[in-house]
């Protein structure tokens, strides 16, 4: 979201309207794929192309963030990143059918409380629904 005190441009709301959106489906799927996993469920139920595309452009929110033309609930940090682009590539790797690191499910809270704060577990919840309402839109029958 912008600084409180700048008034919003278009532009600037067209990226905090993008921004929202990345940051909610993401962690949607993060929260999605990171219970699959702690489940041990064979279908993870996120659409690897979903999945790839959408950590892909909340990378760029976290950028925005660092150059601070959006803040949120907690500073992003260049680590913060760093954790997003490993989470993107373990899930990725579990989604095409490869290993499943123990290390998905503590980077994936990692990851949602640098988006969300302290309030990820609620707002991770919310988010894992319209994931799952987007990906029966966009993949009818998927199981999700």
């Amino acid at each position: 979201m912008p600084h409180p005190d700048r008034i919003l441009t278009e532009d600037a709301e067209d990226l905090l309207d993008w921004a929202t959106m990345a940051e909610l489906y993401a962690v949607g799927y993060i929260r999605i794929l990171a219970d699959a996993i702690e489940r041990g469920d064979a279908d993870l139920q996120v659409d690897p192309v979903a999945w790839e595309n959408t950590l892909i452009a909340v990378e760029g929110v976290m950028v925005e963030h660092i150059r601070g033309r959006l803040y949120g609930p907690k500073p992003i940090t260049v680590e913060d990143v760093e954790r997003m682009r490993r989470l993107r590539g373990l899930g990725s790797a579990a989604l095409s059918g490869g290993e499943r690191s123990p290390e998905l499910c503590p980077l994936a809270l990692q990851c949602m409380e640098s988006l969300f704060g302290a309030d990820w577990t609620r707002a991770s919840r919310e988010a894992a629904f319209y994931a799952r309402a987007l990906n029966e839109e966009f993949h009818p029958g998927s199981g999700t």
